[in-house]
């Protein structure tokens, strides 16, 4: 039997060992020294070689809970194996065996838990891909390819497969994730003229700050900006920026979202950027009462941009701080609080 390249024999042979019900691994892959490229390879049953023994370290006591086993697959020197070499261009079977000393899985759904098989095909790939894109929790995924392959046994691979699938996108996507996020903006600018961005760089290029709002809510805002809500929710982005939407309210008493922006930190340079974008973007137009926390930065950029609005405390937050700081107070004498 002949293959045109290795890759196609790794294909062939672990399509047969999943029928047969064992998993399979490379025994070697010699590379020619003149050309560099493989010339010789074997292919051998997963339970093929002897079980390593480890060294027992007399320098470390032994735990007196056991410890978990690292690796659930015994080895009995199996003799299962498919052995190539390439000749005439092409890879050649030199050598084939399919005695096995040991018990073949007879399941075809279990076969997919084996390492060997636990490969997500290309087109669940891509599918994927695009659940990936709209932060659909990796158990999610799983429930709907479950869905797709008619019961979760079906599915030919695990969540932490999937989940390392995951974690490969995300590293690929690490660098240029700002471009992705300039070319959606972009996108979005071309089928709404009145999407409005900003940002600015550092020196090193970095992303310090951006902001976006798009057409409906700046409509929204020449109705709605008699009181708008303002806070910076810190650190719960993977870019550990502190996140700060515009909130107002409609009039039908629904929160409605008039912008928002990333900030590099809570200095009062970074708010006073970001309340000059705001204002570029609702025509000059401050809003009449502004709500925030009792941030010192925040109202020194609130003051600079918005000379005009009237700034008030959220009662949330004066109520959470005045329980952090007089707490004991109000345990201590029950009628205090009521004074």
């Amino acid at each position: 039997m002949r293959f045109d390249t290795l890759e196609d024999a790794q294909r062939h042979y672990l399509a047969f060992a999943r029928r047969r019900g064992f998993g399979i691994r490379y025994n070697y892959r010699k590379k020619s020294e003149v050309t560099g490229e493989y010339i010789r390879a074997a292919m051998v049953c997963h339970k093929a070689g002897h079980q390593a023994k480890e060294k027992e370290d007399t320098q470390k006591p032994k735990p007196v809970v056991p410890e978990r086993m690292k690796c659930s697959n015994i080895r009995t020197d199996c003799p299962a194996r498919m052995a190539l070499k390439v000749r005439d261009g092409t890879w050649l079977v030199t050598e084939f065996c399919d005695d096995h000393n040991h018990p073949l899985l007879k399941k075809w759904s279990l076969n997919g838990f084996l390492r060997s098989h636990r490969d997500i095909p290309e087109e669940d790939q891509e599918f994927i891909k695009i659940l990936h894109t709209v932060n659909m929790e990796t158990s999610r995924m799983m429930q709907v390819m479950a869905t797709l392959y008619e019961s979760v046994e079906g599915v030919p691979y695990t969540p932490k497969d999937m989940a390392n699938f995951r974690s490969k996108l995300r590293a690929e996507n690490k660098y240029i994730d700002m471009q992705n996020t300039m070319a959606y903006f972009e996108d979005l600018k071309s089928r709404d003229k009145d999407f409005y961005y900003r940002y600015k760089l550092d020196d090193e290029d970095r992303v310090q700050y951006l902001f976006w709002v798009d057409s409906a809510a700046r409509k929204a805002y020449k109705n709605y900006n008699d009181c708008i809500s303002f806070d910076a929710t810190y650190m719960t982005n993977k870019y550990k920026m502190p996140f700060a939407p515009f909130i107002g309210i409609n009039n039908h008493g629904q929160s409605i979202q008039l912008g928002c922006g990333f900030l590099k930190n809570e200095l009062s340079e970074s708010y006073i950027w970001l309340f000059e974008s705001f204002l570029i973007a609702m025509d000059g137009v401050a809003p009449v009462n502004i709500i925030t926390d009792q941030d010192g930065s925040m109202r020194a950029g609130i003051e600079k941009m918005f000379p005009n609005t009237t700034h008030r405390n959220c009662r949330w937050h004066i109520v959470d701080k005045a329980t952090e700081e007089i707490g004991h107070l109000l345990q201590r004498y029950q009628g205090f609080g009521k004074r």
